[in-house]
């Protein structure tokens, strides 16, 4: 479930009901080049089960929907969180549904559904056959054995979120507390992803929501600041050598609630999305900048801004629009900021992932 509706979907699921008129399926017929498009998991409302899959081919500019039910005839499931490629195959966490949907990343065919897991959220791999898989409802993380598809289980002692990998190490944040006693919702915890163990707490601001590496490998970590008080919204920069905040960016607390970052290929210039709830624009700024810059890089203008990422080559800003009762667009805009084309997806679409 994407973090700002965390607390808001349930009243959203009591007014809002998607459903498609009966009508014939199309099948859906994978790309010629699939390495020109990018995959947009759309969450849908939460307890529906209206979660769907849409492929844009930016070679051809069409955008495709539903293809996962296109392809395998059966839904997605309650809430479609992250998607993560490994090798030829795509695996699609589906957060409350509690299951990882495992498909031909070309075909979207289904090859395996894995279950196990409280309440499932980012999947990273980290090599040895192995992929970590972060959980909001357990305090830990789950070691996914990728030829099996068996999990194992690292306690931390937090509910754990967004992952990086540097080196031997995975850094994990730590966003919520709700559902695990005594948690910590304002950490990163360093584990081994060798031998798999909690090796070190960094602590950060409260809530960190998102995290990129630049260039110089530092970790940037992204915290709300929670929405009751006292909050503390800020951007940090960690040294993973010495497991220490090298620097702090301060955002106002009860106005600022930053949430979404993404890194452009370089690793120079960091976009996230800041403001209101549902006024949220994009902003950008350079790794090396000294302070937050002051004016959005793209208004919202009245839309809601839900989530965005940045092509690793040619540097276009791809933004997710959410509506409460409606499908959401893919929003497309070149890397100086000029607005190039809207593209229909699902319910509240979120993650995306280039091809």
């Amino acid at each position: 479930m994407k973090k700002k509706l965390f607390l808001l979907l349930f009243t959203f699921a009591i007014v809002v009901f998607s459903c498609k008129k009966d009508e014939e399926v199309k099948p859906y017929v994978p790309p010629i080049n699939p390495v020109k498009g990018m995959f947009v998991l759309n969450e849908g409302t939460f307890m529906y089960a209206n979660s769907s899959l849409s492929y844009y081919d930016m070679e051809a500019g069409t955008m495709e929907n539903n293809v996962f039910y296109r392809v395998n005839e059966i839904p997605l499931g309650d809430v479609a969180q992250s998607l993560t490629k490994i090798d030829n195959d795509l695996y699609i966490v589906v957060n409350n549904s509690n299951y990882i949907y495992k498909v031909d990343a070309k075909s979207i065919e289904y090859k395996a559904k894995i279950e196990g897991f409280s309440s499932p959220r980012y999947m990273l791999p980290v090599g040895n056959g192995k992929a970590y898989v972060s959980d909001l409802e357990s305090p830990g993380v789950y070691v996914l054995n990728l030829n099996t598809m068996e999990n194992s289980f690292i306690e931390t002692g937090s509910a754990t979120e967004v992952m990086v990998k540097i080196g031997n190490e995975v850094f994990v944040s730590n966003w919520s507390n709700y559902y695990v006693a005594g948690a910590s919702n304002k950490t990163v915890q360093v584990i081994d992803c060798v031998n798999d163990t909690l090796v070190a707490d960094i602590e950060v601001a409260q809530e960190p929501n998102a995290m990129v590496v630049d260039k110089n490998n530092h970790i940037w970590v992204l915290c709300s600041g929670g929405y009751m008080p006292p909050q503390d919204p800020a951007l940090l920069c960690i040294d993973p050598v010495s497991r220490t905040v090298i620097n702090r960016f301060d955002f106002e607390a009860g106005a600022d609630s930053p949430d979404g970052m993404a890194i452009d290929g370089k690793g120079e210039n960091i976009y996230y999305l800041n403001g209101g709830y549902n006024s949220l624009s994009v902003y950008k700024m350079n790794v090396d900048n000294t302070q937050l810059p002051d004016t959005a890089f793209i208004a919202s203008e009245g839309r809601w801004f839900y989530n965005l990422t940045i092509h690793p080559e040619n540097g276009d800003i791809y933004i997710t629009e959410a509506k409460p009762t409606s499908n959401g667009n893919l929003l497309r805009y070149t890397s100086d900021g000029t607005f190039v084309g809207t593209y229909e997806v699902g319910m509240f679409p979120s993650y995306m992932l280039f091809n």
